[in-house]
């Protein structure tokens, strides 16, 4: 017999809640509790009426998954983090000894048994994409982007080559390269980089703001990422155009949106998000990661939500988009409550990913320790003692060492090494056949690009594309044509695109289309014509702007944007009287003023733009003016700081970045109470670039900041192990 959700929910809650005495400083438990075995774990997690939950791989067949994607055949390449935290003090935790995995079901009926070690004796891979013939693969520690090959076919990569040539990346590993997605656009996106597919090799592009998500991406059907933070607390963000276009600083969250509602009564987050009263259950994000989109025709009901995973409070949130004159809000799609939940101490959702079958897959690296040893100290030592004169939060300077204690006593310390792979799907979904994509012609695939799945679509068109065949056109043509899905016509449309086969006629008759969303991937198709001085296509766009779709008129003022920045062509006279009205054409027109005063910066402060778009924008934002989370600021206003003024305090600066700081700064605690060092993963010049670009942004700096004063200053602090408080500070002449 199946227990309803809400049944297991009391059942575990009861017995979990049985270990806990609660006290005036909240939740401890008595006694250890165990890992469960996934028979029992399964048990403890809650998803919505209707579904139904099945693992489908768990160790030893899967330890410590990361990430994961699908290739063309349904077999499941999982990144393993054999190293990460598997003590309180990270031993060994950049050894090679992660791996990659195939995991295949073999017999069909939907349980993976057959798993082979794909890449071996790596450092942390981040993220996977297989194509055709070969998987791209990143790792920790780098940027390049690796293409590996399994010319036997036994499951197990033979060689390698490089796709994308990067370099070393130092940061901490939460803080890395994450992401390949292959959007609609046919570009490879990471979180950091767009790339274009050109015969087997990545030319690298980029994103408009650097830097857009912590781990993970999402898209969804017409080529808007999702992104998340983790440390910003942000599950869903920067969704309002395709890839590539201007991110915008704009309300994007429902009030009450970052309220949620786990289930787990585990205190192991030492930070204020924390109703202790209520069992000590999360009550705001802390590690949303691992989104995705789901476009599964399993879940109609939720197609277009983000699944975002938030692995400390031990849940999953479905987010809903509400759209109106072309802006996008999320909702939480299960208010008071969560899409998935479980009350499993040991239930971490990492990375979730839409299946073959129409399922949606969630990655759980089911351990104790689910934070990096940067913000998990053991003792109280001098630097702790530095860190935390006055915690804004608790003012108690042991916060951080009380939760590992907490957390050893229980046991958690000794949880890891796990890893188990779910799948959700309604309770009566059949069994689907798994697909043979990478065994079809090109021909063949195009039938796929009708499918009202997401993953099917995007996958046909992904290897149409990356193998270059144009024996596909001519279906491609009769497709984007003549066929009453719009969907199966954009990616038609895409697909012509990326054969360098997209004729001017078909493109000309696609911004005609009855349906908004085909006209506006034409739109968006036609950009680079007007560059090229189409008068067909100038003529065809400029009566659009008037188009009553909010979403097609804006992406015409984005067409014409681009064509106006290149003098390749002028904005028509009267359409910024159309269009001025529409919030995102607002944004943009704003924006455009204040990127004006860019180009009077200088060459220091131009590149510090890309390392501020990098490093700082997910605290401090776009505009400097700080990001806010309910209310509160996570990181103190750039453009108020005392210490730009008046030409800049470089000294003062420099050893903020070298070594971080730590608030209350003038009596107001931050979001984000920490600001980490970048000592190790940034050059002198790069912190005198961003040094730059905000003082002469909105400070008015006349002149840059010199690296070799930052390196100076790199020298006098070289052995100091704390970061700076706001009062140490104050007293440096």
């Amino acid at each position: 017999m199946k227990l309803s959700a809400s049944l297991i929910a009391i059942f575990v809650l009861s017995a979990v809640g049985a270990a806990f005495a609660q006290n005036e400083e909240g939740w401890n438990p008595d006694t250890t509790f165990p890992a469960l075995p996934p028979a029992e774990a399964i048990k403890t997690i809650e998803v919505p009426k209707g579904t139904q939950l099945v693992c489908i791989a768990s160790e030893p067949m899967v330890e410590e998954p990361a990430a994961m994607a699908f290739d063309g055949n349904g077999a499941l390449y999982v990144c393993e983090w054999r190293t990460y935290m598997q003590d309180e003090h990270a031993t060994g935790q950049l050894q090679p000894v992660s791996r990659v995995v195939k995991l295949v079901d073999t017999n069909g009926d939907g349980i993976m048994d057959q798993r082979t070690v794909f890449i071996d004796n790596v450092i942390l891979p981040r993220s996977v994409l297989p194509l055709h013939d070969r998987v791209l693969v990143h790792f920790t520690q780098e940027t390049t982007i690796w293409a590996y090959f399994d010319d036997n076919k036994d499951g197990v990569a033979d060689r390698r080559e490089v796709a994308w040539k990067g370099g070393t990346d130092n940061d901490n590993i939460e803080h890395q390269q994450s992401g390949l997605l292959w959007n609609l656009d046919n570009t490879i996106c990471t979180n950091d980089r767009r790339f274009r597919w050109e015969n087997g090799k990545l030319v690298e592009m980029r994103h408009d703001r650097g830097r857009i998500s912590q781990w993970g991406l999402a898209r969804d059907d017409d080529g808007r990422l999702v992104s998340s933070w983790g440390g910003g607390a942000n599950p869903a963000h920067s969704f309002q155009l395709p890839a590539g276009y201007p991110i915008l600083p704009m309300k994007e969250h429902a009030d009450g949106f970052n309220r949620t509602w786990g289930i787990c009564p585990v205190w192991d987050y030492s930070d204020g998000g924390y109703d202790v009263k209520r069992q000590a259950q999360l009550i705001r994000f802390s590690a949303t990661c691992g989104q995705t989109i789901v476009r599964s025709a399993a879940f109609a009901q939720w197609h277009g939500h983000a699944a975002t995973c938030e692995p400390v409070g031990r849940f999953i949130r479905l987010s809903r988009f509400a759209w109106k004159d072309g802006v996008g809000i999320a909702h939480n799609a299960f208010p008071d409550s969560e899409f998935v939940r479980s009350t499993d101490a040991y239930f971490r959702p990492v990375w979730t990913e839409n299946g073959p079958d129409g399922g949606i897959y969630i990655a759980d690296m089911y351990r104790g320790i689910i934070q990096e040893k940067e913000w998990f100290p053991t003792a109280v030592t001098p630097e702790l003692r530095a860190r935390y004169v006055e915690d804004y939060r608790k003012n108690k300077l042991e916060t951080w060492v009380e939760r590992y204690h907490r957390v050893k006593k229980w046991g958690m310390l000794k949880v890891f090494r796990h890893g188990r792979i779910y799948r959700l799907l309604p309770d009566a979904a059949p069994l689907a056949a798994a697909p043979r994509m990478l065994d079809e012609t090109p021909v063949q695939l195009v039938a796929h690009l009708a499918n009202p799945s997401g993953w099917w679509r995007d996958t046909a068109q992904a290897l149409i594309v990356s193998r270059g065949d144009k024996s596909a056109v001519p279906a491609l043509a009769k497709l984007a044509a003549g066929h009453e899905s719009p969907d199966a016509r954009i990616h038609a449309l895409w697909c012509l695109e990326g054969l360098g086969a997209l004729d001017k006629d078909t493109l000309l008759a696609a911004l005609k289309h009855p349906h908004p969303r085909v006209r506006r991937a034409a739109v968006q198709l036609a950009e680079p014509r007007l560059a090229q001085r189409d008068p067909a296509f100038s003529t065809a766009l400029a009566v659009m702007a008037a188009d009553t779709d909010a979403q097609v008129a804006a992406q015409v003022f984005l067409a014409f944007r681009a064509a106006a920045q290149t003098g390749a062509a002028q904005m028509p006279p009267a359409f910024l009287d159309i269009t001025r009205p529409l919030p995102i054409v607002a944004k943009l027109i704003e924006r455009d003023r204040g990127d004006q005063n860019l180009g009077q910066l200088g060459d220091s402060a131009k590149s510090g733009r890309l390392v501020y778009e990098t490093l700082c924008i997910a605290c401090h934002g776009p505009d400097g003016n700080g990001v806010r989370i309910d209310e509160k600021l996570l990181a103190p206003q750039l453009t108020k700081s005392a210490w730009f003024a008046n030409g800049g305090n470089v000294p003062v600066l420099a050893r903020v970045l070298l070594k971080g700081q730590i608030g209350p700064i003038e009596g107001v605690s931050y979001g984000e109470g920490l600001m980490p060092s970048v000592e190790k993963s940034h050059t002198d010049e790069q912190i005198a670039q961003v040094l730059s670009y905000i003082g002469e942004r909105w400070h008015g700096w006349k002149k840059p900041a010199a690296a070799a004063a930052v390196g100076q200053v790199r020298k006098e602090i070289a052995d100091r192990q704390t970061p700076w408080t706001h009062e140490e500070l104050k007293a440096l002449k």
